[in-house]
């Protein structure tokens, strides 16, 4: 919290200092080691009901606890630790003598060589705060009360015809429940043989989507009984998720028909009519106006065609008789909006206008576009509204060849804030960090939440050099920002993929994915950084070759298309005891066989490897209750992910069950890094696998973070020796020396040991004379596929 510079001395401010904490709304004193106050804005003066030099100098705590205190509150243990931090205190906390709840921000302010030379201490009033975010819920109730208070029926019907939502003012008139309409086809509501025509201008209004105005001639709708009633329909485009939905509000004109043809029965007395009735002539003078045209438009008589309500008058009666048909238009009059249909009746030669009040239905339709834009937890623009802010600055990239800037911002470690104090907790981050980083664009730029805790940023007429800087603050910010929730205190980073819009961008889809992609390569590479997406990236090229890997490996386990491949473990002193290690294979379009050093990185990025461990699993108990594996004992690899994954244990148990295998034949090996990075997990697993009467070995043992103290609490039958060691055995002794002693000690403890990588017999001799148990290698054989 830097409001005054760290070498400003503790009992002067200077006069620009001064002012500006004057300015603030919010206490804020200047205090030195000693709790004094050395300097104060206005605010704090007034809060305190004291003038400055009564305060000055004297322990603030004088102010905050006037009656003394046993034991400092949480407020006085923070500046007595001289460390930065913020302290919230309810209004119930007998301690908190403000009278209400408070949020007090306490800043160490540091001399030139970094020591503490005072305190800053700045009060907020959470009323005010919690008061705005029950203001925004309310606006959202606003929203869900108007739909369903219409007095109208309401439906919202998708690109494909079906209804989405319906008010309960569709019982009413359509004697259907709200609940029986959601999901049917609008044409439920039309009767059948209007239906087909009704498709077409469906179609038709999908396709040009247009407000359609109340009046706008007169429709037919059909109720549950299968009765008729006459209606008017205002029907108002929504686009959300790239399509375009609708909005009708439906009112039924049965009753204003029947009063239509008993206006028409008393023509004679439109002083009856509630609506207001204006006749010009072709001139634009007023000839009549009912008692409703004047309640509702005042000073109509005195202003005449000047007044709001005939807006461009003489342009709307030409426009009335060139038609053939009443003309309809919308005009505002004060706050008010009404809907206008100009009629010629030539036998009189004038221009009779109707207008009705459709002030609360654009208020709705205005309400509702609102949130069809928008993400109703932060109030950002949602996924939709900005992929269509993003064609925009495509579209003007073409046409004045302008570069832009597209953000893809995911967060880093938000998952352990929902774990840890709920998603309430979580929301309410989201919330905070869309307020603080709507404040560091520019009103052009646009700020969106994309979905979960995934933002996007739109740099209009920005540069990719420009837009890094920018990348960059935003990530800081993000970093800097201190979210506090129920005592504990988060801290969130932000990886930031960063993409040019330009003429050459392609589409949405293009620039999303390259952001997308480009954000992927940020977390790959250490997290809370930013990164340019660049066609000929190295670490990009890698993310895109692992993307087409996991497809591919999607594929491959959806259709069965892999294979394994057995190789002999041989034991040297008895060579007649073998046993098989059993390794996976991609099988390719061309039938070939891809090895697992192509695809498991891929499998391991994208959470596919527990699904290729159970499918090696699966098979391999498969091929040995055929008989297609000829031996008493396999060994099976056993990725770092499925260690920690408790269904695992129930697989293997099941599978054990189903396919009738001997347990103790089973021997599942784990590479030491997955073993010591997942302990506690591989502890657990190996010892409840060992009760099943499964055993394990310990994989490329000695590659360099080994610790003998590990297998002293790990249920480890066999070790075998890294293979990089096996190779230089021979020619380096250092070598030779460390297998002996894995050997040595292996053997101590009671343990197997296995030496992989034997490639000739030189180095097969080599290991007899060190007295490895087993051996595996190309010198013994190469690798074979298990026939089927």
């Amino acid at each position: 919290m830097a409001l005054v510079p760290g070498a400003l001395a503790l009992d002067t401010l200077s006069n620009g200092w001064k002012t500006a904490l004057d300015f603030l709304d919010e206490p804020i004193c200047l205090l030195d080691l000693d709790d004094r106050v050395m300097q104060a804005n206005k605010t704090f003066f007034a809060r305190m009901g004291c003038p400055p030099e009564d305060v000055i100098g004297q322990p603030v705590t004088r102010f905050f606890h006037p009656e003394g205190e046993e034991e400092p509150c949480p407020i006085c243990r923070a500046r007595l630790a001289q460390k930065d931090t913020v302290v919230t205190m309810e209004a119930d906390d007998p301690r908190n003598h403000a009278g209400r709840s408070i949020q007090v921000r306490i800043g160490v302010i540091r001399d030139a060589q970094g020591n503490p030379s005072g305190i800053i201490q700045h009060i907020q009033d959470l009323s005010l705060i919690r008061a705005a975010e029950n203001k925004y819920l309310d606006t959202q109730r606003q929203f869900r009360e108007l739909f369903e208070a219409s007095p109208d029926p309401q439906i919202i019907v998708n690109g494909d015809g079906f209804i989405e939502q319906a008010n309960a003012q569709c019982f009413g008139v359509f004697g259907y429940r709200n609940i029986e309409l959601i999901g049917e086809s609008v044409e439920i509501l039309i009767p059948e043989a209007l239906r087909d025509r009704h498709v077409g201008l469906r179609q038709m209004f999908t396709d040009a989507p247009n407000p359609r105005a109340m009046g706008c001639g007169e429709l037919c709708c059909r109720r549950k009984d299968g009765t008729t009633l006459p209606v008017e329909v205002s029907l108002t485009p929504i686009s959300a998720n790239n399509e375009v939905s609708v909005c009708a509000v439906i009112r039924d004109i049965s009753e204003r028909k029947q009063a239509e043809r008993e206006l028409q029965r008393l023509a004679s007395f439109p002083e009856l009519s509630p609506t207001p009735i204006i006749e010009v002539t072709l001139t634009g003078e007023i000839t009549y106006a009912n008692s409703a045209a004047n309640e509702s438009f005042v000073r109509l008589q005195v202003l005449g065609s000047e007044h709001p309500a005939l807006l461009n008058l003489n342009e709307m009666i030409d426009k009335v008789r060139q038609s053939d048909r009443a003309v309809l238009r919308s005009v505002e009059v004060g706050a008010m909006v009404y809907e206008q249909q100009f009629s010629y009746v030539p036998e009189n030669k004038v221009v009779r206008i109707y207008s009705w009040d459709i002030t609360e239905i654009r208020d709705m339709a205005d309400e509702m576009e609102y949130f069809a834009t928008h993400d109703s937890l932060t109030g950002l623009v949602n996924r939709s509204e900005f992929d269509r802010r993003i064609n925009q600055l495509i579209d003007q990239s073409w046409r004045e060849n302008r570069e832009h800037a597209l953000c893809y911002i995911d967060l880093d470690q938000f998952k352990i804030i929902n774990d840890k104090c709920g998603h309430n907790a979580g929301d309410e981050l989201l919330r905070q960090l869309g307020w603080l980083l709507q404040e560091k664009i520019r009103d052009t730029d646009t700020l969106a939440r994309l979905g979960g805790d995934e933002f996007g940023l739109l740099l209009t007429g920005c540069s990719v050099d420009k837009a890094r800087e920018i990348a960059e603050q935003i990530r800081k910010t993000i970093a800097e920002h201190r979210f506090v929730w129920e005592s504990n205190v988060f801290t969130v980073g932000a990886s930031i993929g960063l993409v040019p819009v330009t003429r050459h961008s392609g589409g949405v889809k293009d620039l999303m994915s390259a952001a997308d992609t480009a954000c992927y390569v940020a977390k790959d590479t250490g997290r809370d950084r930013v990164h340019v997406y660049q066609q000929d990236d190295y670490e990009l090229g890698r993310h895109i070759k692992n993307i087409e890997w996991a497809h591919r490996l999607q594929q491959a386990l959806s259709e069965d298309q892999f294979c394994l491949y057995k190789q002999s473990i041989r034991s040297t002193q008895n060579p007649s005891d073998e046993r098989y290690e059993l390794l996976v294979r991609m099988v390719e379009e061309d039938g070939s066989h891809c090895s697992p050093g192509a695809f498991i990185p891929a499998a391991e990025r994208f959470n596919l490897i527990k699904n290729v461990d159970k499918w090696v699993i699966n098979e391999a108990f498969r091929l040995i209750s055929t008989g297609c594996l000829n031996t008493h004992e396999i060994s099976i690899n056993l990725s770092g992910d499925s260690l920690g994954d408790t269904d695992m244990i129930n697989y293997v148990v099941n599978k054990i069950e189903e396919y009738r295998i001997d347990p103790c034949g089973l021997i599942f090996e784990i590479t030491e890094t997955a073993m010591i990075t997942n302990l506690a997990n591989a502890q657990k697993f190996m010892s409840m696998m060992h009760d099943v009467g499964c055993r394990f070995a310990l994989d490329d043992f000695g590659s360099g973070v080994s610790s003998f103290t590990y297998l002293q609490n790990l249920h480890v039958d066999y070790l075998k020796i890294d293979g990089d060691l096996i190779r230089n055995s021979v020619v380096n002794k250092i070598n030779a020396s460390m297998i002996k002693a894995i050997n040595d000690i292996g053997h101590a403890m009671g343990i197997k040991t296995v030496a992989e990588f034997v490639e000739d017999e030189v180095i097969y001799k080599k290991m007899v004379e060190i007295g490895i148990d087993y051996v595996q290698g190309y010198h013994i054989n190469h690798p074979t596929m298990v026939e089927k």
